[in-house]
């Protein structure tokens, strides 16, 4: 796997079981510094990111859809994250199904 992640990309970061939608805020030296949505920051060695550890969030995620079947990463993390982006637009319902 490609350990590198440029500044500014979106991912989803796996720590203590949950998912959490985050920004790569450097990655220098070897180590890479994450913030996530809620303004916790993580710092892991480039050496030690795992795809488990680590995804890239699909663009579609980031702006949250309509139909959550529709999404393109299902877990506890990207179904929270949706309905908190559909709530910021005042775009409380969703589908299922």
């Amino acid at each position: 796997m490609d350990n590198f992640f440029a500044e500014g990309t979106r991912v989803w970061l796996r720590e203590n079981g949950q998912h959490f939608p985050s920004t790569v805020n450097s990655c220098a030296e070897g180590v890479i510094v994450f913030r996530t949505d809620y303004g916790q920051v993580f710092t892991y060695k480039q050496s030690t990111i795992t795809h488990q550890k680590v995804t890239v969030m699909h663009p579609m995620n980031e702006a949250g859809v309509d139909d959550m079947a529709s999404l393109t990463e299902l877990h506890g993390g990207s179904i929270m994250y949706n309905l908190f982006q559909r709530y910021k637009r005042n775009q409380i319902y969703v589908q299922i199904g």
